[in-house]
């Protein structure tokens, strides 16, 4: 038998434990996001820096008593930044209960995954996929960053300031959505400015790939410049090629590029490089600035590119799915395209009737280890 005081206490336990029940069976059911990411390998950092934006804004999100009452919840999945990989975390995602998705941050991933959540009626926000290969078309995918051609005429409005009338070109051909674009916006301006081209040479991403050779073929070119539209390790891995034959050739690189790799893989070699991008984390907008402060508490770190635009795509989510009619795909779909204008922290956010914006991108050299906004 127990005694009156032990039952008493156990009758208590009993109690808190059947309260805490309570409590949690009442709490309101969280809103399922999906967030494919390209977590591993040589181009981690951007979508490692994209899933951290998104995490800030959804604990944010959630601080100020979440959506329509609701909590949401993140489930994120490792696209391995390859088409396949992405159409597989998606399904992984959908089969998780997600009501809707932020991410994939290379155009490459979001290839087939695009298509896949389109025909479930399921809406996409990504961050940074800017291939035109997806603009123009009525589906569900939205993106907040402009399109990736644009990248090619601000480095080709440089590169004719400068001076430089031929220009050699290098691209990834594992993200060839992305940075064929970038090439094909280049070639356009460049050669429109009086410039001259050569035929490009393609890059196949890989650890073995033999730079030295590419740099040999590129000096037999005798170009003024280099675009180099492909990752931080690419083009890092150019510039030293290209240094350890003592040539001084300038270096161009698309927004891909512009992440802390391109100083930890290329070193001193990198300096002087000029790169387009689109998110600029010193700009003069106070609640960027607080963005940023809130980034390096949270994460001990400067935010990159990915980290803004992923920050600013949950964002527009969530407002979008605060003012739907119904709170499915075609309804969330529906709010993003009935909105005129979304607030961002890089300045605003328009979509076109097909889910496409344009903003602009902005100009950066490397300085001393540092990206320079010059334009």
């Amino acid at each position: 038998m127990f005694t009156n005081g032990r039952a008493a206490a156990i009758n208590g336990a009993l109690l808190t434990v059947f309260a805490a029940f309570a409590l949690a069976s009442c709490a309101p059911k969280p809103f399922v996001i999906g967030v494919p990411l390209g977590l591993t390998g040589l181009n981690a950092n951007v979508g490692v820096h994209g899933r951290n934006g998104i995490q800030l804004a959804a604990e944010e999100i959630n601080a100020s008593g979440g959506v329509r009452g609701r909590p949401l919840k993140l489930m994120i999945e490792d696209d391995l930044d390859t088409p396949e990989g992405g159409l597989a975390a998606a399904k992984a995602l959908e089969g998780k209960g997600a009501l809707a998705f932020v991410g994939h941050m290379s155009s490459a991933s979001a290839s087939l995954s695009i298509g896949y959540l389109s025909a479930r009626r399921l809406v996409l926000i990504s961050p940074t996929v800017s291939s035109t290969d997806f603009s123009g078309l009525d589906d569900y995918f939205f993106r907040i960053i402009g399109p990736n051609d644009a990248q090619g005429a601000a480095l080709a409005a440089e590169a004719l300031r400068r001076g430089y009338r031929t220009a050699s070109i290098v691209y990834n051909s594992i993200n060839r959505a992305y940075s064929l674009k970038v090439e094909e916006g280049f070639k356009k301006a460049f050669e429109a400015g009086g410039g001259r081209t050569f035929p490009p040479h393609a890059i196949d991403a890989s650890s073995s790939y033999d730079f030295k050779a590419l740099a040999t073929l590129i000096l037999n070119e005798n170009s003024d410049t280099v675009l180099c539209a492909a990752s931080a390790f690419d083009l890092s891995s150019l510039s030293q090629a290209l240094a350890a034959t003592s040539a001084s050739l300038p270096l161009l690189g698309s927004m891909w590029a512009r992440t802390p790799d391109l100083m930890v893989f290329g070193g001193r070699t990198v300096d002087g490089i000029v790169l387009a991008a689109g998110g600029d984390s010193e700009g003069p907008n106070p609640e960027l600035r607080r963005f940023v402060e809130r980034y390096r508490e949270r994460y001990g770190e400067e935010p990159v590119f990915s980290a803004l635009y992923g920050y600013e795509a949950m964002r527009v989510l969530a407002l979008a799915m605060a003012e739907a009619r119904t709170l499915d795909g075609p309804g969330i779909k529906a709010a993003l395209l009935a909105r005129t204008t979304f607030p961002g922290i890089q300045g605003d956010i328009d979509f076109d009737r097909y889910g496409d914006t344009e903003r602009p991108y902005f100009l950066f050299e490397v300085r001393a280890g540092r990206f320079v906004r010059i334009r």
